[in-house]
């Protein structure tokens, strides 16, 4: 962001006002041009799923959707990002808070601004340590279901039967026994979802800037759980019929909690909004460090 010349406050002439500017693609005046490409590669990928339970045909469609919706992505973002003028006139003034030394003003609370959140975030390594941090928790609190109710391996086999069709059964007996198949199965597919939850986890919790914990323990848990709820019966027939929902959701709520602590307390960096995307990902070097040409 670029602080422009200091403005004074009408209330008090103690105070600051900055005019803040978006940085864009080394130009102060533009910021991304609008794309639908996004969602349509969404889109595309719904249809791709629903073929799997409806007909191949849905699929199909969704295919070609997805194909589009990477082309016309590609397009947008490289070698070099579509962008767009700001208007001058809808840059907006934000208080930036008192100078050294002076008496802290406020705008009055009519006054619109603009912020950009997050500014910072954690790195990809926190998240997958939350990740596999909230997972263990998780497994712990099925495995004692599983051992109060039926063996230590019943949770395990449920898990399994996501991929193994032999788990497909009525049998508790069977779901009760140990198998070396069912176990690795269980562990990839638990170790794979932990480090993808964690990942998500770790880029929306920042944006969550008044009730982090909330959101980690409450909002986050409830929100897997209902999907889960909705799709288990395609997931995971067998899950869905043993599946006790009141140690499932404490299962959730445990992972939210010690993923949440975790990439709470991980280090943050700050956010590369500011840059191309070309330069995200090292195909160019800034202005700067070409001595201001190419």
């Amino acid at each position: 962001m670029n602080a422009q010349d200091s403005h004074q406050d009408p209330d008090s002439a103690q105070s600051e006002v900055e005019t803040v500017r978006v940085m864009g693609a080394h130009d102060a005046n533009v910021i991304p041009a609008p794309t639908s490409a996004p969602i349509i590669f969404a889109f595309g990928t719904t249809l791709l799923f629903a073929g799997l339970v409806t007909n191949w045909f849905v699929s199909a469609v969704g295919v070609v959707c997805i194909a589009k919706g990477v082309l016309g992505w590609w397009s947008d973002v490289l070698p070099r990002e579509s962008v767009e003028e700001i208007p001058e006139e809808s840059y907006l003034l934000i208080d930036t808070g008192p100078e050294p030394h002076e008496a802290s003003k406020h705008l009055d609370s009519a006054t619109p601004g603009r912020v950009v959140l997050p500014i910072e975030i954690p790195r990809i390594r926190s998240g997958i340590i939350g990740g596999l941090a909230g997972g263990t928790a998780m497994a712990v609190v099925a495995l004692v279901w599983g051992a109060i109710n039926f063996s230590v391996w019943m949770p395990v086999n449920l898990l399994a039967a996501m991929v193994l069709s032999s788990y497909d059964t009525f049998d508790a007996a069977s779901l009760e026994q140990f198998s070396i198949s069912g176990l690795f199965t269980a562990l990839g597919i638990h170790l794979s979802m932990s480090v993808m939850v964690g990942l998500v986890l770790a880029m929306i919790l920042p944006m969550a800037i008044n009730f982090p914990r909330v959101f980690s323990i409450i909002v986050a848990p409830v929100t897997w759980s209902l999907v889960t709820y909705a799709a288990i019966g395609v997931l995971d027939p067998t899950l869905e019929r043993w599946v006790n929902w009141y140690w499932f959701v404490g299962s959730q709520v445990a992972f939210g909690a010690v993923a949440g602590f975790f990439i709470a307390r991980s280090e943050r960096i700050q956010t590369i909004q500011y840059l191309t995307p070309a330069e995200r990902l090292g195909l160019e070097r800034s202005r700067e460090q070409d001595g201001g040409g190419r």
